[in-house]
């Protein structure tokens, strides 16, 4: 595994399966920054000098799939286009659909450089399994 961040393929592309669409708009979140405040970002760098924020920020390029059927047409596709995915975040239950270890499974069939990351279910405290 290549630990040396400062060299980096260049490949921001992400892959987010999970039947919660919420959970889709939450790694937008984090991971694309918001264009909203882009002029206020700009009016700060202006008056205070340095860089705008959004621009030194990674721009990652997110694409969605709510069960692990589409994920694989997706991941199909990228490869065929010669622009794969370099990691998946995978949700471990999705039904009726293949569950997540089973999707991960299915993309490495097709594109074994990918690297899954698996979202696992979870209960609130104090509930009967």
């Amino acid at each position: 595994m290549n630990t040396d961040h400062g060299k980096s393929s260049g490949n921001l592309r992400v892959l987010v399966i999970d039947d919660n669409r919420s959970i889709h708009e939450d790694f937008r979140k984090i991971l694309q920054p918001r264009t909203e405040t882009q002029g206020l970002d700009e009016a700060r760098a202006s008056l205070f000098g340095g860089e705008c924020f959004q621009k030194a920020l990674v721009q990652f390029e997110l694409d969605y799939a709510d069960q692990g059927q589409a994920a694989l047409a997706l991941v199909q596709m990228a490869r065929r286009e010669e622009r794969p995915y370099a990691v998946a975040f995978v949700d471990m239950r999705m039904p009726p659909g293949w569950d997540g270890l089973e999707t991960i499974e299915r993309m490495w069939e097709v594109d074994p450089e990918i690297q899954g990351g698996i979202k696992r279910y979870s209960r609130w405290a104090g509930t009967k399994n």
